[in-house]
């Protein structure tokens, strides 16, 4: 098993199931519009792999700098397959990008979970994430 970073279409197209995963609703049409606009707006991915090729874990992130925290790392699209849970992938998905967050300078990491996902919440806490504040929405449309 090894965690490396998704580079091709195809390393790209290979994660829709785990992506459904965490958000049903994504279509592969939904999938094939936003991802070139994700990556053109910095979007990175690593995934966990088994030794069949097949994707255990996902972890995106993108890279910003605001006033409040400085340099920062910002995780999208975590996700660990439900049948591969509770064997340390969440874990060392999130000590690479951490370890990716300071090469790159940056002061801390985040993300946003949905509030349903206690079992992620637990996660987190484990590794130090805290609950700073809440994420508001609002639909347009």
């Amino acid at each position: 098993m090894t965690i490396r970073e998704l580079t091709s279409e195809a390393d790209f197209l290979a994660m829709l199931p785990l992506v459904q995963q965490l958000n049903p609703s994504i279509t592969l049409e939904i999938f094939h519009e936003r991802l070139p606009q994700m990556r053109a707006q910095g979007y990175r991915c690593i995934a966990y792999v088994d030794e069949t090729g097949t994707y255990r874990g996902l972890c995106g992130f993108w890279c910003g700098t605001r006033f409040w925290c400085g340099n920062f790392i910002d995780i999208d699209n975590f996700v660990v397959d439900e049948a591969w849970r509770s064997r340390g992938i969440g874990k060392k998905l999130l000590a690479w990008v951490e370890a990716e967050a300071l090469r790159l300078g940056c002061q801390q990491t985040g993300l946003d979970c949905y509030t349903t996902y206690h079992e992620a919440h637990k996660l987190y806490m484990r590794e130090g994430y805290i609950i700073r504040g809440y994420h508001f929405t609002k639909a347009l449309s």
